[in-house]
């Protein structure tokens, strides 16, 4: 081996993690106007049966917690509705929903936007707290969980830019979905495959 060989390769490496270093800096900087939902976290082997028996007819209730009062319900319903497989529906009054279509109100998404630090896991169904009044030069958190009654399915939570929120949760609302209602957990390659589980 050439005896410059080792220099070159250091020198190829350190202009690597340079550029790297650049990059990850520019992802940071961009970061700031970039929407990032969290892995969910399942507090169940699986997660279709609770969605079956809680959406019967795939009309699910949604329960929104902001101090603000940010936007409307009906923004939320509209954001959140019509993803996943099979489609998911929200209402926030059971009689908004269609006179043949069966409402289970302790099954419901609850979304909290600027949650307080202990509004998490199961808190996030018993007892759900937004701190309001947020920094509008600051990037806001907003959590998400599906509730059967006081106990925890599924959560996740998202990052959004402010100035950005309406069309930040419009855009994400399909990811946001799809991670709490996984179609199924155990099969290895399904999009919808819980990626804490080692069969996934």
């Amino acid at each position: 081996m050439n005896s410059k060989t080792p220099k070159l390769m250091k020198n190829k490496a350190n202009r690597f993690l340079s550029l790297a270093s650049a990059a990850t800096g520019a992802l940071l900087l961009a970061g700031c106007s970039i929407a990032a939902i969290e892995r969910a976290n399942y507090n169940v082997s699986e997660v279709e049966s609770f969605r079956s028996a809680g959406a019967p007819n795939d009309v699910m209730m949604l329960e929104v917690v902001d101090a603000d009062n940010t936007f409307p319900e009906d923004f939320w319903t509209d954001a959140l509705s019509n993803h996943g497989y099979p489609r998911l529906y929200f209402v926030t009054d059971p009689a908004d929903a269609e006179d043949n279509v069966t409402i289970k109100p302790e099954s419901r998404l609850v979304v909290v936007v600027a949650p307080e630090q202990a509004t998490m896991r199961g808190k996030l169904c018993t007892d759900p707290q937004s701190v309001g009044t947020r920094d509008p030069n600051s990037n806001v958190s907003v959590r998400f969980g599906f509730c059967v009654g006081d106990k925890i399915i599924s959560e996740t939570r998202g990052h959004f830019n402010n100035d950005q929120l309406a069309e930040q949760i419009d855009g994400n609302a399909d990811v946001i979905v799809h991670q709490l209602f996984p179609r199924n957990m155990l099969k290895t390659g399904d999009r919808h495959c819980s990626p804490f589980l080692p069969s996934c």
